[in-house]
């Protein structure tokens, strides 16, 4: 019950909230009424401008109240000065261009304040969707409210069920410690067999550790092998350039050796100069050197 009297609360608190907000927010998208400033200029001036826009006159003016060190009021027609009083005294149209300066002041404020306006009246459009998007959110807060007090009689019927679920989790309970006995024995048989695989794995992690001392052998063969085919190539390109068949390395783009042929570059070389390359660089039967722009191969190539 005294869940029930705390839920219906919150729902009161959700409508009220509601109420003010959408108040508040239909309140900030009325338009404002003309132009109204009230500041303190650099010079310790009290300013005070007040704009209004007469659209029933033809053409439409502008009238301005502008208070800082003195009283100015004036009509501007299409952005132009027509009338204008200093102080209640009216002036003549010929002393106009003496206020140019600040009616270029006020114009550019007043443009800068219409432009804030129109900033400030989308800002409020959007307030007011956001109010109607809150006011749907407030409704279904109190749908889920009253879902919340029916699920507050559900749960104090599951209540009464949980008690009843007690007693049969204790006779579950006996039931249990008796399945755990046979779990235990089926354990110690696990383990027994665990124990056995653990030697296996042992002598597994032997018989690895001594293929990684070979594979690390190997590597470093395979290391040193690179090497040599490394100076043994950097040993043809220089016999190359010194039998004259290239300018220098970098201009051998191709070259092929192996028992029977020596191309560089795409051409074929007499067989003279084979049999010297082949006894001096080959190695074994089956052996080739093929070097394609910068990649290599060496020993015997499988076709």
């Amino acid at each position: 019950m005294k869940k029930t009297i705390f839920i219906r609360g919150i729902l009161a608190l959700v409508f009220l909230s509601f109420a003010l907000t959408n108040r508040a927010q239909q309140k900030a998208v009325r338009p404002p009424a003309g132009i109204h400033r009230n500041t303190v200029d650099g010079r310790g001036y009290h300013e005070i401008l007040d704009v209004e826009d007469d659209s029933t006159a033809n053409p439409p003016r502008t009238i301005i109240m502008y208070k800082s060190d003195s009283m100015y009021n004036m009509v501007l027609v299409e952005g132009k000065l027509v009338e204008m009083y200093v102080n209640g005294r009216k002036m003549p149209a010929d002393n106009f261009y003496l206020y140019d300066d600040l009616v270029r002041r006020l114009k550019k404020q007043i443009e800068k304040d219409r432009a804030q306006a129109i900033v400030d009246q989308q800002q409020a459009a959007r307030d007011q969707i956001q109010a109607e998007r809150d006011g749907q959110q407030a409704r279904v807060d109190a749908q889920q409210a009253e879902k919340d007090a029916l699920q507050a009689e559900i749960d104090a019927k599951q209540a009464k069920n949980d008690a009843e679920q007690v007693v049969r989790d204790k006779v579950q309970a006996e039931k249990d410690v008796e399945q755990d006995r046979e779990q235990a024995r089926r354990d110690k048989v696990q383990a027994e067999r665990d124990a056995v695989q653990v030697i296996q794995d042992k002598k597994q992690a032997e018989r690895d550790a001594q293929q990684a001392v070979q594979d690390r052998e190997q590597a470093r063969r395979d290391k040193i092998q690179a090497e040599e085919d490394k100076a043994l190539v950097k040993s043809l390109m220089a016999e190359v350039v010194k039998q004259g068949l290239a300018p220098d390395e970098k201009s051998v783009v191709s070259l092929i050796l192996d028992e029977s042929v020596v191309f560089i570059n795409g051409k074929k070389q007499s067989d003279e100069l084979q049999m010297q390359f082949r006894k001096k660089y080959i190695k074994k039967a089956g052996y080739s050197i093929y070097f394609h722009h910068g990649g290599t191969q060496m020993g015997v190539i499988s076709q």
